[in-house]
């Protein structure tokens, strides 16, 4: 993809759609002829995409497709628009309105900058934006197209020299007092994605209002604007500078200063830890973090790490991207953990760490002493151990002090352990809205506000946050002290397993599956919903239901005046069912094309039972995939 180029503008410039020098109009009606008719409204708006696409490479694509009569691939490209939200942008690269490609993502960036300009103009105008890139292909292109936007404003920007995990965005935001921060990363997608995450000046992605008033702000104006050379975005430009030593020196002290607890002597005899990026950015940052932490280095997936540098250099060459794993999200079972396992058990190492490629997610498992059988731990369990090892050692540093204000906090689909854990040391906790953790940062900063210390805060989809030093889901931190948790562990001749066991023995019970279905269209989950509302069930697994918690009605009949806590919006698809002793959530994706669903028994002998009973019934009882064409994910081995 190459980006258009032209003379510098300004933001208040009208935007004008243009073509590069020296390059003609080619004459659109000779070159949509096709041999098979396509449908007259299909066909003017591949009019429209070619007469607006500059790129050579892209252009060919649309026209081969329509010489070709291909309506379906067509329709798919053109027929909607890639539509921005909480999560930003996120889709299949490639031309059209429903991909991420040059267009989309000028357009995406205009929108970004005239909203700041409207709600942060002092700060967007003295600190700018700061933008980092992953090692997908077209994500260094694409964040240097971000930059040159921001240079035709006559915004500063912070634009990284090398690949960063996510968390240093936010983590540059904060240090740097800039009006927002952009993330080239479509995270633990395919490898076809790529996408376009947002930070607001508070340091997390954004939410409602910002997220709908940047949409409107691109959609008002989709002409592109005029651009300076991409070749002049360099590190010699008044407005471009590079955050990187800075932001990663301070992540580091950051690091040390607030979760580093037992010393690098103690730490010097760690166990050995396996550890994949899954071909993503994570590597060079972890090493970092287990040298501050005098942690012994891990072993590193060679394959994985290999294809990381293919990686770095597949914006100039059509290098492989990701090609030792299908999907990469440790959540996918063996076929994400399978090499990482094996140099594990090649160095005799009973513990395999994993980020996800943008390493904001942090994923542990642990091979049986006995058995030999490699434990994958859940996000929950993750989660519910991080949290009690935060909380401990922040009181054998500081003490129990009177009056104490310490506060924990779960995204509403995640175990309800953490709430146990809480109750029992007699701190706060509070639960936010799923999807990413801006919800849980959003609510820290005001727990912050109220006088709060927010230590700790997780999602059941292996993202963590340390509260102390950030307000987003970080990896390498995540990383960094479940290192040290195990390192404790193994001193006391213990497994994380037999620690898990520990902390179920003094907090409860807590049985939790999830699971989901493949939606697509997603009109298929909104099949599902409109089923689920018209008739609400009255048992569920032959548990009465006690109470409803609908996220697009508002309605929450476990309140006292029957309305939803949580934040809420009309046809939102998110229903809650609490039992006894157990809850049952469905939800689907905002995204991907799935229909999710969460549940968990707790506080009794039958808990595992009860929770076998919970998963059957989700799909016999309130998704019914069949009837609505949802199928079953199928998992891959490599």
């Amino acid at each position: 993809m190459q980006a258009r180029v032209f003379a510098a503008c300004t933001l208040g410039r009208p935007a004008v759609a243009c073509r590069g020098p020296g390059r003609r109009l080619r004459s659109l009606r000779s070159r949509l002829v096709s041999p098979h008719a396509l449908p007259e409204q299909l066909g003017q708006l591949a009019r429209d995409w070619l007469a607006q696409d500059g790129d050579p490479a892209t252009r060919r694509q649309i026209e081969q497709l329509v010489e070709a009569g291909d309506a379906v691939t067509l329709e798919d490209m053109l027929g909607q628009r890639l539509e921005f939200g909480t999560a930003g942008l996120r889709g299949l690269m490639g031309p059209g309105y429903n991909r991420q490609g040059t267009n989309r993502w000028l357009q995406t960036t205009q929108g970004l900058l005239r909203y700041l300009r409207e709600q942060e103009p002092q700060r967007l105008q003295a600190s700018g934006i700061v933008i980092g890139f992953d090692g997908r292909h077209h994500s260094r292109e694409f964040a240097t197209i971000a930059a040159a936007c921001a240079v035709a404003a006559g915004v500063p920007v912070w634009l990284f020299s090398e690949l960063v995990p996510t968390p240093f965005v936010p983590a540059a935001v904060q240090q740097l007092g800039c009006a927002g921060g952009v993330m080239v990363t479509a995270s633990h997608n395919p490898k076809q994605y790529n996408g376009y995450k947002v930070y607001w000046t508070n340091t997390c992605q954004i939410i409602p209002p910002h997220d709908a008033g940047i949409a409107a702000a691109i959609e008002r104006e989709l002409g592109l604007w005029e651009l300076p050379p991409l070749e002049s975005i360099s590190y010699g430009h008044p407005l471009v500078r590079d955050p990187l030593q800075q932001v990663a020196d301070e992540y580091y002290s950051q690091l040390r200063r607030h979760l580093w607890y037992r010393g690098a002597e103690a730490n010097a005899s760690a166990p050995a830890v396996a550890y994949t990026a899954l071909h993503g950015v994570g590597t060079p940052w972890l090493l970092r973090a287990f040298r501050e932490f005098g942690l012994p280095a891990p072993i590193l997936v060679q394959q994985h790490t290999n294809a990381l540098n293919q990686c770095r250099h597949a914006v100039t060459r059509r290098a492989p991207c990701c090609p030792a794993v299908s999907f990469p999200n440790p959540e996918e079972g063996e076929g994400a953990w399978l090499l990482t396992f094996q140099a594990a058990e090649a160095a005799g190492a009973q513990l395999a760490f994993a980020n996800d490629p943008d390493a904001d997610r942090f994923a542990v498992a642990e091979r049986g002493q006995q058995t030999g059988q490699w434990r994958a731990f859940t996000g929950n369990e993750i989660g519910a151990m991080l949290a009690e090892w935060v909380l401990r050692n922040y009181r054998q540093r500081y003490g129990r002090q009177p009056g104490e204000r310490l506060a924990v906090l779960s995204s509403t689909v995640s175990s309800r352990m953490l709430e146990a854990i809480a109750r029992k040391e007699g701190i706060h906790w509070a639960e936010t809205l799923t999807g990413k953790l801006h919800w849980l940062g959003n609510e820290a900063l005001k727990l912050e506000a109220q006088g709060m210390t927010v230590l700790f805060a997780f999602e059941e989809a292996i993202g963590f946050m340390m509260g102390q030093v950030e307000h987003d889901k970080d990896g390498i931190s995540a990383a960094a002290v479940c290192a040290e948790l195990a390192a404790d562990v193994y001193a006391q001749g213990q497994t994380l397993s037999q620690h898990w066991h520990q902390l179920q023995r003094r907090y409860g019970t807590y049985e939790y599956r999830s699971g989901y279905f493949i939606a697509s269209p997603a009109s298929k989950s909104a099949a599902v919903f409109e089923r689920l509302r018209a008739q609400v069930p009255a048992t569920i697994a032959g548990c009465a239901v006690r109470a409803v918690r609908d996220l697009g009605t508002g309605v929450d009949t476990e309140q006292p005046d029957g309305r939803a806590v949580l934040p809420w919006q009309p046809g939102d698809m998110m229903i809650t069912y609490s039992l006894d002793h157990a809850r049952i959530t469905v939800r689907a994706s905002g995204t991907e094309p799935k229909c999710k669903w969460y549940s968990e028994a707790y506080g009794q002998e039958g808990a595992r039972s009860l929770a076998d009973r919970l998963e059957a019934a989700v799909a016999a009882e309130l998704v019914q995939p069949e009837a609505h064409g949802l199928t079953r994910p199928t998992l891959t081995a490599a």
